[in-house]
């Protein structure tokens, strides 16, 4: 009796989840319909709509206890040869705990938030409150004797500011003379 009952939950829940990734429309990723200039600068725009609200999400204060998504991933920035420690308790004060956030000085970044959301490697800063972007890290610019390089997994990377953070990824920002 208990082998048709699971067997009975089993061809439920596959049946729940077909039925689900048909509401969502799951089909469609498999044609992209054309889009006009017009609907392009629509579609531009509400990206860059979506992104500032992440961002002003990544600066707000959340409590642990609502953590709905999680990821952990490693930074490391090398200024002329030599490591900079990625501070401990970055987006931690006695009065708010942001979804971006150290807990020590390990180069660990924690991402606990209650909403899933596309932070990126700018959120972070911003929450830390250091520059960041393909042409300045921390207070080193690049310029025509330095350059600064990003890896992530070993790969690089031009995505800088935008990197969307990903649970398990290592992240190397390298500045350094030519």
């Amino acid at each position: 009796m208990r082998r048709k009952s699971n067997s009975k939950n089993i061809a439920m829940i596959v049946l729940m989840a077909i039925v689900a990734f048909g509401m969502l429309g799951v089909g469609s990723i498999f044609s992209r319909p054309q889009i006009s200039a017009q609907q392009a600068d629509t579609n531009q725009a509400a990206v860059s709509t979506e992104r500032d609200a992440t961002r002003n999400f990544a600066l707000g204060c959340t409590l642990d206890m609502l953590a709905q998504f999680h990821a952990r991933l490693y930074l490391q920035i090398i200024i002329n040869g030599k490591n900079e420690v990625i501070p401990a308790n970055i987006g931690i004060t006695s009065g708010c705990t942001h979804p971006i956030s150290t807990q020590d000085a390990s180069g660990t970044i924690y991402v606990e938030s209650p909403e899933q959301r596309d932070f990126t490697l700018g959120d972070f800063f911003a929450v830390w409150g250091k520059p960041f972007s393909s042409g300045e890290v921390l207070d080193y610019k690049a310029d025509a004797g330095h350059e600064i390089l990003m890896m992530v997994d070993g790969e690089p990377s031009g995505d800088y500011g935008n990197l969307v953070l990903r649970d398990g990824e290592r992240i190397v920002i390298e500045y350094k003379g030519l």
